[in-house]
């Protein structure tokens, strides 16, 4: 099997379950391995047996973006996405069952995750007014993000059919397009329940999105809300602030509130424990720094913090 053509497999093998924007992260970074294999074996994806790819190409690849002088979590992002596909073409037979053999991950570099205090929330929603279509919508976003854990594609993803206000909880379409179910605290229920009464009650349908462009039905976009931390980030001064911190911030407060584990991982949409354990670091770190971090609702909890 040529690589190409086992790399146009994966492709169509991950568009069956995958995102628009995780099929662009492989179509993205698998190539930079076919341009390391180029410089190698003279040879291009095209007319290269995914047999002749070998443990060492793997390993000179993660080398050579290490020396490049990206930070081991950018190389680690990279390789990701060739794992990956190597290891499709593992299962497929396409090539050595030992090509990834010993090939780690390298350290993770990046800076240390320091979640939103209590504080830091109120000076953020401070800037924001109940009365106003524009600042009621911002809270309510900001909010699933901060009391549901919500990642930012899948606030813009949240239809009217997916907030439960008898029974509290929200249900929304995360990643490989799998539904969840998340609890909906008194404090984010009021917020939506007054934005979409006041701002939001003439819509197509329950499967409408929830939040809209000021002045028309348009629907939101992840780059609407990139904008709206921008503007929060400058106004703040908090310059660790993005969308995801807002996630962080949930997921280690509720681990620092008693929360479990399980209840986590599934509120968080994760297919395993590995992504959601490391919580349990972060909150760690969080108690021996005695952070004053944001508290969820007791809701979450049987006992509090």
């Amino acid at each position: 099997m040529l690589l190409n053509d086992a790399f146009k497999l994966f492709l169509a093998d991950r568009e069956s379950y995958c995102s628009a924007k995780t099929l662009v992260y492989y179509h993205d970074n698998v190539p930079r391995f076919f341009g390391y294999l180029f410089d190698c074996l003279g040879q291009d994806a095209g007319s290269l047996d995914c047999s002749a790819v070998t443990r060492s190409h793997v390993t000179g690849f993660v080398c050579s973006l290490r020396c490049s002088g990206r930070k081991n979590t950018t190389v680690n992002t990279y390789f990701r996405a060739v794992k990956v596909f190597l290891n499709y073409c593992i299962e497929e037979g396409y090539c050595d069952p030992d090509i990834l053999r010993k090939v780690r991950f390298l350290k993770n570099d990046a800076a240390p995750v320091v979640p939103l205090s209590g504080p830091e929330v109120d000076e953020i929603d401070g800037l924001f007014n109940w009365n106003t279509e524009t600042g009621m919508r911002n809270l309510c976003i900001i909010h699933l993000m901060l009391d549901a854990g919500f990642r930012s594609s899948e606030v813009v993803n949240l239809r009217y059919s997916g907030i439960n206000f008898n029974g509290n909880y929200l249900t929304v379409k995360g990643k490989g397009d799998r539904y969840r179910s998340v609890l909906l605290c008194p404090k984010l229920k009021r917020m939506l329940s007054h934005y979409l009464i006041r701002f939001r009650s003439c819509v197509p349908g329950d499967d409408y999105p929830v939040f809209a462009r000021i002045g028309s039905q348009q629907p939101l976009t992840s780059d609407c809300i990139k904008q709206l931390f921008a503007r929060v980030k400058a106004r703040t001064g908090i310059v660790r602030l993005h969308p995801h911190l807002l996630r962080h911030t949930f997921a280690t407060s509720y681990i620092m509130g008693g929360g479990n584990l399980e209840f986590l991982r599934l509120m968080l949409g994760h297919g395993d424990y590995d992504t959601t354990r490391t919580y349990l670091h972060l909150a760690q770190e969080a108690k021996m720094r005695n952070s004053d971090i944001y508290r969820l609702d007791s809701v979450f909890f049987k006992s509090v913090y």
